[in-house]
């Protein structure tokens, strides 16, 4: 059986696919079949943004559980490493400010 990213091992399960409800929107990690990756995405009042992608949903949703516990350092930690692995992600700042973080 073949998985996004080419893996031998599936790279999410329908756990981690499901969308979470935060004062700043919904996030959501959702295949991207096309792409051959997994998307994080920010649903709120303007519209949809896609965050991150990297092949493993599991990358993306730990982003996920960092933004939704509002740890700015943890998802900026996060958002490096997807970058390291050859994964895309917006900006840092970008993220960040997008969550309403505390100063």
């Amino acid at each position: 059986m073949r998985h996004i990213g080419d893996s031998l091992f599936p790279p999410s399960d329908k756990s981690i696919l499901q969308p979470v409800e935060t004062p700043f929107g919904i996030l959501q990690v959702r295949t991207i079949a096309d792409l051959d990756t997994h998307g994080l995405f920010h649903k709120h009042a303007r519209g949809e943004s896609l965050l991150a992608t990297h092949p493993n949903g599991y990358s993306c949703h730990y982003l996920m559980e960092q933004l939704v516990k509002r740890n700015a350092t943890r998802a900026r930690q996060q958002i490096q490493y997807i970058l390291d692995c050859g994964g895309m992600a917006k900006h840092p700042d970008h993220i960040v400010n997008s969550m309403e973080f505390e100063p």
